[in-house]
């Protein structure tokens, strides 16, 4: 699961820059390097997704189970 699908499903929406980036130079991409992938938040969520990095990276992230009715 990456950084983006969990924030989404926090429903924060996330938009990503370089995305592509990896597509037309994949040489030109690497982890917090030369063009990253950056995701970017609205300021009204940028609380909300930084707890989200930050539980994520503590090992403290719980996922919801829905069950669906029959």
């Amino acid at each position: 699961m990456n950084m983006r699908n969990l924030l989404e499903n926090k429903n924060i929406e996330v938009i990503t820059e370089n995305e592509n980036m990896s597509n037309i130079q994949p040489w030109a991409i690497t982890s917090g390097g030369f063009n990253p992938v950056i995701l970017k938040v609205n300021d009204e969520d940028f609380e909300s997704a930084k707890k989200v990095i930050e539980d994520y990276e503590n090992g403290n992230l719980n996922l919801e189970i829905n069950k669906t009715e029959k």
